[in-house]
């Protein structure tokens, strides 16, 4: 059993995902609503080795030689739930969340969670994301109609020529790290996170004529990136070094 060769190549594996995930948060440094990720490592659990041979009568035996720990193992990719700083727009259909919680927008199927507060009127007169959700009210679906003006208050009161029409709905979550990312901005439900919890309409406190940015720093995922690099760079040269004592073992003492 080579350790160190599972143990650099474990290390590889692990800093190949980071960059990829710093990688991401790049992309999506000037998102709305984007909320990074982090990889997270962990040491894998020491496990027992056993030798299994024979005895002078033939019967079969295990000896315990030790344990060893196969190095390090992605744990997870965690949301960081951050805020973002908040710009405004002017537009009267935006607004940002000024604390916790998430806006709940649906296709009609599913539903899905972002603190990405940039919608429009569609050709049916509801209130949708830039992709065609439908953001959600209290009561469903926010539909102005045919109104000539639509307005959002701090509260998430929504009004259409005057008349309000509903109030945005806004959810929090147990574990809102383990949302799973189902895009740039948007956030889906798991086991793990807990069911959508909605918040009580007094908490409510939102932002109008304003979006969130992403809570992207790009200085830090830039070093980041340096790190994980430099680290599978270290990992590798280490890996090279276990395969040619593997090999030198091999060759003295036979395959």
């Amino acid at each position: 059993m080579f350790r160190g060769i599972y143990g650099t190549i474990s290390a590889m594996l692990v800093q190949e995902k980071a960059v990829d995930v710093s990688s991401n948060n790049l992309a999506n440094a000037n998102t709305s609503g984007f909320s990074k990720s982090q990889a997270v490592a962990e040491v894998f659990g020491e496990v027992p080795l056993v030798r299994n041979d024979h005895d002078p009568q033939g019967q079969q035996k295990s000896t315990s030689i030790g344990t060893s720990c196969l190095g390090v193992v992605l744990s997870e990719t965690a949301v960081d739930t951050s805020p973002g700083t908040i710009h405004s727009t002017g537009n009267p259909l935006d607004c940002a969340i000024m604390d916790e919680g998430y806006f709940q927008v649906t296709d009609g199927n599913d539903n899905f969670y972002t603190r990405a507060g940039s919608f429009s009127l569609d050709s049916e007169g509801q209130i949708v994301t830039p992709s065609g959700l439908n953001l959600q009210g209290n009561g469903g679906p926010l539909a102005a109609g045919e109104a000539s003006s639509v307005e959002i208050r701090k509260d998430g009161s929504v009004f259409a020529d005057g008349e309000e029409i509903g109030k945005i709905a806004v959810f929090r979550f147990q574990e809102p790290s383990l949302l799973l990312r189902r895009g740039s901005s948007l956030l889906a439900e798991t086991g793990a996170s807990g069911a959508p919890i909605p918040l009580n309409e007094e908490d409510i406190q939102l932002e109008p004529k304003a979006i969130e940015g992403s809570n992207v720093n790009i200085v830090e995922e830039m070093t980041r990136m340096i790190e994980a690099n430099r680290a599978y760079e270290a990992a590798s040269k280490a890996f090279e070094t276990e395969a040619e004592t593997a090999s030198s073992m091999i060759r003295v003492f036979g395959s």
